[in-house]
């Protein structure tokens, strides 16, 4: 089931960054709900645990270690075993070092040798090659990891110039952003590092959340299922009609009784996280699950999110986990739909046709087009090669592309 956890990874980072506009906006508008809980029994609990138990150089040394990790990683666009070994010793000098700097007192000199020996690792990690790649990946890191701290402290209502926090802020800062490393990691090396690096990642990711492109294609979509319904006899149109409007009560029914259950379990607002993530990410892993009937669907929606809502975090916490949940209830639920799509083949009906192709490319894209005319209106390659102005081979590419793609559905 987990075999293409890295696209749930890479999902969830998208909608962190969708839903972290949003968030941001609102904490402009003054709706300021998105700051640290620190008088949470639970964290209470854990952090005077390890503060009464002297745990924190061990919890420092953890996180220490993951923050090298990932930080070389994202330079480096590596996540081997290596680099995990690797990882271990360059923490432990790391460490000395910040034992060390206890003696200095001077926060810019700290800063200073800071900077100068994750560079050195980074440099050493790849035994000084491709110097001028390394330096600008660390300083795309550098910016993105600035950027990312100065946004968490502002939502998050810390004061910039408060270095003085109970350790219960740091661990809550921490789990936020380990997880956001974790995610942005797996994003760069899985679109191919060295094509995608720091700030270019996330700029292309903001680019695609295109308000005017989605109004477009949603218009679109529109005309299109507008010419089909004309084209339906007087009694279909009518059962079309009601059936829509029955859906559209019963799904607006179904949303408010999980966000009412979320009401009384004190988690609303988390609620509206985890549905949020989970309408954003509901086609990106394949054909939505649906239920037979409606009845058991109403039934196991809301025990699901009754049981989301029981285990997320508050956002007092982490914003990232109802984040989390959400997407993971996409991914998981997909994972239940059968799929058994064949290759596309010439004389396929256009209902069959679609069903298909649209799990892999858009109905608007020239691939979409061209499989179209060659497969169900049986037109020739070199035909397609003159309209569309690419190569016979070229058309026939893009054809078996798009055929390997649904054989790994």
């Amino acid at each position: 089931m987990f075999k293409d956890y890295k696209k749930y990874l890479t999902t969830s980072f998208k909608v962190y960054l969708f839903v972290l506009v949003i968030i941001f906006i609102l904490k402009i508008v003054g709706f300021n709900y998105f700051g640290f809980d620190v008088n949470n029994p639970t964290i209470i609990k854990i952090s005077n645990f390890i503060t009464n138990n002297h745990l924190e150089n061990i919890y420092y040394s953890i996180t220490t270690y993951l923050y090298t990790y990932l930080l070389i990683s994202l330079v480096t666009r590596d996540n081997s075993t290596k680099l995990k070994i690797y990882s271990i010793f360059s923490t432990a000098i790391l460490i000395a070092i910040k034992f060390l700097e206890t003696k200095i007192g001077n926060t810019a000199i700290i800063t200073l040798i800071d900077l100068v020996y994750f560079i050195l690792e980074c440099l050493i990690y790849v035994r000084f090659k491709n110097f001028k790649t390394i330096m600008k990946n660390i300083l795309k890191v550098f910016i993105v990891n600035i950027a990312f701290q100065v946004l968490s402290l502002y939502l998050r209502n810390i004061n910039y110039y408060n270095v003085h926090l109970p350790f219960v802020i740091y661990s809550l800062l921490d789990l936020d952003y380990i997880i956001m490393l974790f995610l942005y990691q797996n994003f760069l090396i899985s679109r191919g590092g060295d094509k995608l690096c720091g700030m270019e990642a996330i700029l292309s990711l903001l680019k695609k959340i295109n308000l005017k492109k989605s109004l477009l294609k949603l218009q679109k979509r529109f005309q299109n299922n507008l010419a089909d319904f004309k084209l339906k006899s007087k009694t279909e149109k009518i059962t079309i009609i009601i059936y829509f409007i029955l859906s559209l009560i019963w799904n607006t029914l179904s949303v408010i009784v999980v966000l009412l259950v979320a009401m009384i379990n004190d988690t609303f607002i988390e609620c509206i996280f985890i549905l949020t993530s989970f309408w954003l990410s509901k086609r990106s892993f394949g054909k939505a699950f649906h239920f037979d009937s409606m009845m058991v669907c109403f039934i196991v929606s809301n025990l699901t999110y009754f049981f989301l809502n029981r285990i997320t975090t508050p956002l007092g916490i982490s914003i990232f986990i109802p984040i989390l949940l959400g997407v993971g209830l996409s991914y998981v639920t997909s994972k239940f739909v059968k799929k058994a799509y064949k290759p596309l083949y010439r004389g396929m009906p256009k209902d069959l046709f679609e069903e298909t192709i649209l799990q892999v490319t858009e109905k608007d894209s020239d691939k979409y087009k061209i499989c179209y005319e060659f497969y169900v209106d049986k037109k020739s390659d070199l035909s397609l090669s003159y309209k569309y102005n690419y190569s016979v081979p070229g058309i026939r590419k893009i054809r078996n592309r798009i055929n390997d793609k649904i054989k790994r559905l």
